[in-house]
């Protein structure tokens, strides 16, 4: 085929519904020449029992262990790499992605050789754009104002609009942004060979912005397709407020601003206590309104 390789990595943990219906979409692409490659980490439930039984024609890795976004996608990088892939697309579980979705993309990289990094148009199940399609690189002051005790002080803040590029980009044309969404990322084969594979330092969250860290070092940048389109569900794998999510947040954000960033210790320290204190009182509302919702069914 003359069109470019592109292998589509999907990681699965303990989801294989979701897994199976994301699969299904990108079964039905128009695009000619990609392969699936699924990678479980080490679920313990049935999960690969059922992806392999329902999926026997893609690859299939098992990690062993539950190793995380990062560590789990690169298991399936590699296997890519080795394969021959021109792109590899990382792609969540909990997405479903329109028939021309990898023809967009593809288009749009094989026309622009600078673009190292391409992603879709994210949209929620009701239509609404996600705002985390398209991030700017995050300023000291974000860690208060956007994801720390500012955003619910102010919830339209000017940090949080700057951040997601609110009234100033429309989503209707191609455009160099700082960071797309995790959620699905377009790479370049170079590119990764330039750079390396994701940082597997981080567990879960901020690997997106480490990879922006890493293409600001080359010549490469990174683009929104929005003609590209992907549903993105969310959240399904782990919960906003789930404490392990939390404490795995904050262990990737310490290593993202220690090792990737130019801030220095206090700063880091500031940022941190930040996210804390707004987890903190995510957490205090969710518990009083628990315990409001309880004592109202007991009055009914």
């Amino acid at each position: 085929m003359d069109r470019p390789l592109v292998c589509i990595i999907v990681l699965n943990y303990r989801n294989h519904a979701d897994t199976v219906e994301c699969v299904r979409s990108v079964e039905a692409v128009n695009y000619p020449n990609y392969r699936i490659i699924i990678v479980d980490n080490a679920s313990g439930n049935d999960s690969e029992e059922v992806l392999r039984r329902e999926f026997k024609e893609h690859v299939f890795i098992q990690t062993g262990r539950n190793r995380g976004y990062a560590a789990g996608n690169n298991a399936g990088i590699a296997y890519a790499l080795d394969a021959g892939a021109d792109y590899v697309l990382i792609l969540n579980n909990d997405t479903r992605v329109a028939p021309d979705f990898l023809d967009k993309l593809v288009d749009y990289a094989e026309a622009d050789p600078s673009a190292g990094v391409l992603g879709p148009k994210i949209v929620k199940e009701s239509g609404e754009i996600d705002l985390n399609c398209a991030r700017r690189r995050p300023s000291l002051p974000d860690y208060f104002w956007r994801v720390g005790p500012g955003r619910w002080l102010s919830p339209n803040n000017r940090w949080i609009r700057a951040h997601y590029y609110m009234d100033e980009y429309d989503f209707d044309e191609p455009r160099k942004v700082d960071v797309i969404s995790g959620s699905c990322m377009l790479i370049r084969r170079s590119l990764l060979q330039e750079t390396g594979l994701l940082d597997e330092r981080t567990f879960l969250f901020l690997e997106e912005f480490i990879l922006h860290e890493k293409v600001r070092r080359t010549g490469y940048s990174t683009v929104i397709v929005p003609s590209s389109t992907v549903v993105h569900k969310g959240h399904s794998s782990v919960g906003r407020k789930n404490l392990r999510a939390v404490c795995a947040s904050l262990k990737s954000l310490n290593h993202y601003l220690r090792n990737y960033r130019e801030f220095g210790t206090v700063a880091v320290c500031f940022a941190l206590a930040s996210v804390a204190a707004r987890s903190t009182i995510d957490a205090l509302r969710m518990l009083l309104g628990r315990g409001r919702a309880r004592r109202q069914a007991q009055r009914e």
